[in-house]
């Protein structure tokens, strides 16, 4: 990889970084967000109130990513790529100085749904366009690599976050409002990438269709028209991985911590770990991606599933080290199939659909699924007051990933030709 593409590609992971940062700092935050601009008293009321704000910006994803998506299929990805992630750090850093509940009641939830609406707009273009400018800028031969170190910079994004969480939940700051600090941050970093990705080319690939293209075309209908077995495909296993990744990050510190009355602090730790292991899994997967194919996603998602079911069952009577132990074994696992997907869906689609198509799945996974991941579940052991519905919520998206992967040729997998 040439060292100019490397630079590049640094620039195109930043938005992934950010995206992750601020998907993350919400998430672990959401018991201090709640109390402090949130008017319920009740904690698990408190906490649903959060996720639920936390999922409108997921929902508004798919609107961003049709919008953004359109322009760069049509126009070109680097002006979509240079100022969505503007748009993501400008709502980031507001979020910091909404004023409390106790200052100007209902308002301050309205203020924080309107800039999560904003941010999951310029969300959903954002990193389905990370995927496809490291797709396109790379050769045949580092294409997986590539995509892969796009998924490393939203666990880096985790890691960030969790660092930065956890030093905020220390006594040395304010138990209400620490928060802000995290959202100040993120803001600073948007809006340094921005510059710094004002230097950026067009990708090669889309240079050399628009000077084959005879007449324009609408991404949308054709993709809908021509793609749709690859789109449905695609989500199966997409809603998998997103639900996966949700549950055993995102989530996983609120949950052992609101359920199982284990340390946030200590669970925070334990979280950089595992996302760092994680971020290890996407490594291996772009270096060695011929040997992760159909065979192994296959193996994976019926062991994934069995683990799951016997995890769940058995977290009372489970030790800070048993729980680490096994997170960081599926944390693996799930590291190296996540690191595969970004290439998976950027080769499923020629360059006229691929921003549009990346977009489509990337935003119905990673983006609704996830982002809602936390709510869903949260409301359902309040309902129902049982707590290893998570297990049950997985094995319902692993059984359609199973699905989809029996319809996928093995090659299919691997080649990149398009």
């Amino acid at each position: 990889m040439r060292i100019g593409n490397k630079k590049l590609l640094f620039l195109v992971s930043l938005g992934s970084v950010l995206e992750y940062y601020d998907f993350a700092i919400f998430i672990y935050l959401a018991p201090a967000i709640g109390l402090s601009l949130i008017p319920a008293k009740n904690q698990i009321v408190n906490l649903i109130l959060s996720y639920a704000i936390f999922s409108v910006g997921a929902v508004f994803r798919p609107l961003g990513g049709a919008f953004f998506s359109h322009i760069g299929d049509t126009r070109g990805r680097k002006f979509t790529f240079v100022y969505t992630i503007l748009l993501m750090a400008i709502p980031t850093f507001l979020i910091a100085f909404i004023p409390s509940s106790a200052t100007i009641g209902v308002w301050s939830v309205v203020l924080l749904m309107s800039l999560r609406m904003l941010q999951g707009i310029a969300i959903g273009g954002e990193v389905p366009g990370s995927i496809v400018f490291a797709y396109e800028l790379s050769s045949q031969k580092y294409k997986a690599l590539s995509s892969s170190i796009v998924i490393m910079g939203t666990n880096i994004g985790f890691v960030i976050a969790s660092i930065i969480c956890t030093l905020l939940l220390t006594p040395y700051f304010s138990v209400t409002d620490s928060w802000r600090y995290a959202f100040i941050l993120g803001g600073i970093f948007g809006v340094i990438s921005y510059f710094l990705r004002r230097s950026l080319t067009e990708t090669p690939e889309f240079i050399n269709y628009k000077k084959l293209l005879s007449r324009e075309t609408i991404p949308m209908k054709v993709l809908f028209t021509n793609y749709l077995k690859p789109l449905l495909q695609l989500l199966g296993l997409g809603c998998f991985f997103a639900s996966s990744i949700a549950v055993f990050t995102f989530y996983m510190p609120s949950y052992l911590s609101t359920f199982y009355n284990l340390p946030i602090k200590t669970l925070m730790q334990f979280n950089t770990y595992t996302i760092v292991i994680f971020i290890i899994g996407s490594l291996l997967s772009g270096f060695f991606d011929k040997y992760f194919g159909r065979t192994f996603f296959i193996y994976f998602i019926l062991s994934f599933l069995a683990v799951v079911l016997l995890l769940f069952y058995n977290y009372s009577i489970l030790n800070l080290n048993n729980i680490l132990s096994i997170h960081v074994i599926l944390l693996l696992g799930i590291g190296i199939i996540c690191g595969r997907f970004p290439v998976i869906v950027a080769s499923f689609f020629p360059v006229a659909v691929r921003y549009s198509g990346v977009a489509f799945v990337y935003n119905i996974s990673f983006g609704i699924v996830a982002g809602c991941t936390q709510l869903v579940l949260t409301w359902l052991i309040k309902v129902t007051g049982i707590l290893w519905i998570p297990a049950l919520y997985l094995a319902f998206f692993a059984v359609f990933a199973l699905i989809s992967i029996l319809t996928i040729k093995p090659y299919e997998l691997i080649n990149y030709k398009n």
